[in-house]
């Protein structure tokens, strides 16, 4: 190599060496200094959670009276079965097909063949409901009532055996301890709802002996035990529960001190029922900070029974969301509906509330009990119970037109 070549050469590396200023090179080793992260990028090491949603409608009492029954008869479809309920649940219909998960409380036994159709004080109607209950799209079906014992433990039994053979999730009748101690999980769109059903009482009735019915009583220790195993089985804990007053706009003190026990343990969501009447919807807070939305009673969905306030009911719907883990309770409605017939006790439908008319509530079949209603009467119990922020906009419209 020529001594010109060496020297341009040096002058080279000793100019690459200068340019490197504060750039931390070492012998032997590769190391650069960090780049200083732009402060608007995301954060390093974030972990981004999948999320899905399904939604939820709840319905209240479903009680079969005789013009129920004899409505159901007429309505019959030639080759069909003998009693078609669908036609009163037409108004509604789409709203609970629509839902992902729908649930209903059957008050009545269904026990089948060998026990009579019966009334009020004590009741058992056609297993035709229940075909017709789940072919409409309800999912789930709470028998937890203080009417479950009116034909004794055996009826019970046969009821179980009836709902057990639907593709349905029957809860709130148990064959044993060990049966009602298996908690009930209904999973959609990979949300797991663990499902729980109690209730106040049995009117002074119990299972005879021979009978390994077990009640779902509304007991403590119970409450606590089984809402600690359906955590471990849920995304989250759904409680069905029969309590309160008769007639009852306002929740009782027992109701209250219940459903913040329920908060306090870690329950996401209380549906009541019994009343007969509709109850206010609130959000409870538990000890830990938690949210629980209780419905304290959901009133009548079907029941002929004498007063207007018995004919308001309501469905609850809302969206359950799982995140990461966590469930969250969204866009929580409760639907008013209201149940029609007229004086012969025909034409049984329940319709929205928000198209009910003047002239129907004029008419209602309730003037068969000497009885009268209002269009704004009926409004009224819904008003004056439930607080708006969980009405719909369209019934808040229609209100106040």
């Amino acid at each position: 190599m020529k001594k010109t070549s060496v020297i341009l050469l040096l002058l080279f590396l000793l100019s690459a060496l200068s340019s490197c200023g504060n750039a931390n090179f070492e012998i032997g080793t590769v190391s650069h200094t960090p780049s200083v992260p732009d402060r608007h990028s995301e954060p390093l090491g974030k972990v981004e959670f999948s999320s899905s949603q399904i939604s939820f409608l709840g319905c209240g009492d479903n009680i079969i009276y005789f013009g129920t029954v004899r409505d159901a008869k007429r309505n019959a479809v030639e080759g069909g079965r003998d009693y078609n309920f669908k036609p009163i649940y037409e108004n509604v219909a789409d709203i609970i097909k629509e839902a992902d998960v729908s649930f209903i409380n059957q008050e009545t036994l269904m026990c089948g063949e060998g026990y009579e159709f019966t009334y009020y004080p004590t009741f058992n109607g056609p297993q035709d409901m229940g075909y017709d209950l789940v072919e409409m799209g309800f999912d789930i079906v709470g028998m937890a009532n203080n009417h479950m014992l009116d034909k004794g433990g055996k009826g019970l039994e046969k009821t179980i055996d009836f709902w057990r053979t639907l593709d349905v999730t029957s809860i709130g009748g148990y064959y044993t301890e060990d049966d009602y101690n298996d908690i009930r999980v209904y999973e959609e769109q990979g949300i797991k709802i663990a499902l729980l059903s109690y209730t106040y009482g049995t009117n002074g009735l119990t299972a005879a002996k021979g009978s390994n019915v077990y009640i779902p009583y509304l007991f403590e220790a119970d409450i606590e035990k089984q809402v600690e195993a359906a955590k471990k089985v849920g995304d989250m804990v759904m409680v069905s529960v029969h309590w309160g007053e008769e007639g009852q706009f306002k929740p009782t003190s027992y109701q209250r001190e219940y459903a913040q026990r329920f908060a306090d343990l870690g329950v996401d969501a209380v549906i009541g029922h019994h009343p007969h009447v509709i109850q206010p919807v609130e959000w409870v807070e538990g000890k830990n900070g938690n949210k629980m939305l209780c419905v304290y009673s959901l009133g009548n969905y079907m029941a002929e029974q004498a007063y207007d306030y018995n004919m308001v009911g309501g469905m609850i719907s809302f969206d359950i969301v799982l995140t990461g883990g966590d469930v969250s309770l969204e866009n929580v409605e409760f639907i008013p509906t209201v149940y029609d017939f007229d004086r012969t006790f025909y034409n049984n439908r329940i319709y929205l509330l928000e198209e009910y008319t003047a002239e129907q509530a004029a008419n209602h079949g309730i003037i068969a009990y000497g009885r009268r209603t209002s269009l704004s009467t009926l409004r009224k119990y819904v008003s004056d119970t439930i607080s708006p922020e969980f009405l719909p906009e369209s019934y808040k419209a229609k209100s106040a037109s």
